[in-house]
Order: structure tokens, then sequence, then C-alpha cells
């Protein structure tokens, strides 16, 4: 039961790493993007590729937290939180290219600037939680 415990929290950690990474690297990606229709295209691909990844430390906390059997700590809450904010992020990041308007002069432009702001939201949450778990 330990060696699934310790497993599942590696796992859990090289999870937060990638995403963070992806985060890193999707922020680049918005900001050296010029072309709307590219854009569109990578994102198709990598917006289901993230949710994928946002799940992989989701999924390895609930499994730690079934096989220690352990409480609902302020740590745990502050987790399961952030868990969900950042899911409604990434959804508030994807939903207007969903949407977007080619024919709407600046609309892109403004996507970026607050797509950057949700991204670099979401690695300082990430960042400060882990901060604040090594502590």
């Amino acid at each position: 039961m330990n060696q699934m415990y310790n497993m599942s929290l590696s796992i859990h950690e090289v999870g937060i790493f990638l995403l963070l990474f992806v985060f890193a690297g999707s922020l680049w990606q918005l900001k050296n993007a010029d072309d709307l229709m590219v854009y569109l295209k990578k994102m198709r691909i990598q917006s289901p590729m993230i949710m994928m990844l946002m799940f992989v430390p989701i999924f390895t906390g609930m499994v730690m937290m079934a096989a220690k059997h352990l409480e609902f700590t302020v740590a745990n809450i502050v987790m399961i939180v952030l868990s969900i904010v950042l899911i409604v992020f990434e959804i508030k990041r994807s939903k207007p290219l969903k949407y977007a308007s080619i024919a709407e002069e600046g609309a892109f432009e403004n996507y970026k600037k607050d797509a950057k702001m949700i991204l670099v939201a979401e690695m300082a949450l990430i960042m400060m939680i882990s901060i604040w778990m090594y502590l």
C-alpha cells in the first residue's frame, strides 16, 4: 500500500511539473502567434491534451486520498478548489476561440491579452500551492 502511495505521489509531482511546462509553452506560443487561423488549428489539438494533462494530478490526488484514507485537511481542500479554478480558467481561455470571429478587428489581440493573463494566473496558482506543499 505504501508503494502505491509513493508511486502516486511521484506521478502527481511529475504531472504538476508537466502542467507548468505546458502552460509556459502555451504562453510562449500565444506570444508568438500572429495568424488566428494557424493558432486555432493548434489549439484544437492542444486544448483536449491540456485538459487531459490537468486531470493527471487531479486523479492521482484522488487516488492518494482514497488509498491513505486521508481526511479533508486545509491543504486537501485548497488543492480541490485549485483544481476547480484551473478547469474554469482553462474553459474561459478556450471558449472564445470556439466562437472566434475572424471578421472582427482586434478580436485576436484582445483574446491574446486575456489568455496571457489567464495562463500567468494558472502558473502562479500552481507554483504557490507547490511551494506551500514543499514547505
